[in-house]
Formats: structure tokens, sequence, C-alpha cells
């Protein structure tokens, strides 16, 4: 006769949001915080979490890491308008402003997150 296994539990194929995701990895990414500690507490592979920092982050040998607060506002500081150092960049109503020495990689990402 033959023998039958029955999983029960947690469905394993599971869709996870941009939100969560991000969450998990900024949770990571946190001095003192590892990917499998954040991996054991939201009961999802640390392959994952490693998987979607690189996404994140950039491929390997990107200068930058981490993330960056990303603020928009309706109105322009007055500080910015004189420093030639600083590129200005409108889209859609948000506006970014850009130090000349971020690297190219960073401002791709930056500017998708506004396109979205």
């Amino acid at each position: 006769m033959g023998r039958i296994t029955v999983f029960s539990g947690v469905e394993r194929r599971r869709r996870w949001g941009d939100d969560e995701k991000l969450a998990m990895v900024e949770a990571s990414l946190v001095p003192g915080g590892s990917a499998a500690r954040i991996a054991r507490e939201r009961d999802v592979a640390p392959s994952l979490i490693y998987k979607w920092r690189r996404r994140l982050c950039g491929a390997a040998g990107v200068a930058h890491r981490g993330f960056a607060t990303v603020m928009i506002s309706p109105g322009a500081p007055a500080m910015f308008d004189a420093d030639p150092l600083v590129m200005v960049i409108e889209i859609g109503g948000a506006t970014m402003r850009v130090a000349n020495n971020t690297s190219p990689a960073f401002l791709v990402t930056a500017l998708r997150a506004l396109s979205r």
C-alpha cells in the first residue's frame, strides 16, 4: 500500500506586496538587523530577503548602499535656487533636487520611484 503525506499550514506560494518587501529589507539593513532574524519572524526564506535587497539596492559593485529618504514639497526652498551644484528635476508636479555627486544608479532608482 502507498503512503500519502498531507501538508497542512500556511500556503507556501505567497505573494508579498512591494510595501511588505520594502519593510522586510529595511528592517534587515538597520544597525543590528539580520536578514535571517527577519526571515524567521516573517516566515519567509532568507534567500528572498537577500534577493529583494539586490533588486532594491542595485547589482553588486554599485557604490551606493541602503536607502535614502526622498521628500517632495510643493514649494522650492530658496537655498537650492542659488546652488549651481544642484540639479532640479520636475516630474508631474513633483520636484527633486539632486547633488552633483549623486551616483547615476541611485538617481535612476529614485526617478523610477517617482514615476510610479
